[in-house]
């Protein structure tokens, strides 16, 4: 048996307050499994998007970018590159130079991309928001629960002593520490990567352009 430490406190809650725990822990695990996720994928774009970037800078014509962009679905960047070339193939199957009336058609085709791409790159982090929204409210439902003991066990025993209120105080002071270490981070991890998103994004809309620069030389 625990007598000391969060781990004590956790092991002489009731039940309730255990099953507020519970849910708070699975909250936290599945958000840094999701922040951990996220960092690595968003590492990955943003190499590829660098890199991309010193590539196209490079080339003078859209079919060594295709030759140096071989097939990998998994890159953002190259399938700006796809939708490019779909584009082209649907409106000009044997005409190797691109049309004006072809490049708005291809401006929007790589809107759409885009799009798709940060929709990609967006998905699982709505679930950081939940946590951050709905971890506090959890935790100050273990909160007032723990009041409400406290102030069942003044009524049974007839007495405010230390020893009746302190199980539910505690109980309640558990409930809303964790509430706000689940959520705190999952706040954060948000922000921060919507605002590498955002970030991403501005690289693929600026690939975006050197591809039509790129045609329409």
């Amino acid at each position: 048996m625990y007598t000391g430490g969060l781990l004590g406190l956790i092991y002489a809650t009731g039940p309730v307050a255990k099953a507020v725990v519970i849910i708070l822990f699975i909250f936290s695990i599945v958000s840094w499994t999701i922040m951990f996720f996220k960092w690595k994928q968003y590492k990955k774009v943003e190499k590829e998007g660098k890199r991309f970037l010193k590539v196209i800078k490079e080339v003078d014509d859209f079919k060594k970018l295709i030759t140096i962009y071989r097939e990998n679905p998994e890159n953002s960047f190259y399938r700006l590159v796809l939708a490019t070339y779909k584009e082209i193939s649907s409106r000009q199957k044997d005409n190797p130079n691109v049309k004006p009336e072809t490049i708005p058609l291809i401006e929007n085709a790589l809107k759409i991309t885009i799009s798709e791409e940060s929709e990609r790159l967006e998905k699982r982090l709505s679930f950081l928001a939940t946590t951050a929204n709905t971890a506090p409210f959890i935790g100050l439902f273990g909160t007032v629960w723990g009041i409400m003991d406290s102030f069942r066990e003044i009524g049974i025993r007839g007495t405010t002593s230390l020893a009746v209120v302190a199980p539910g105080i505690s109980e309640a002071l558990v409930a809303t520490a964790i509430g706000l270490a689940t959520a705190i981070p999952a706040v954060l991890a948000y922000n921060y990567f919507l605002g590498r998103l955002k970030s991403i994004t501005s690289k693929m809309e600026n690939a975006s352009m050197h591809i039509i620069n790129l045609l329409e030389k």
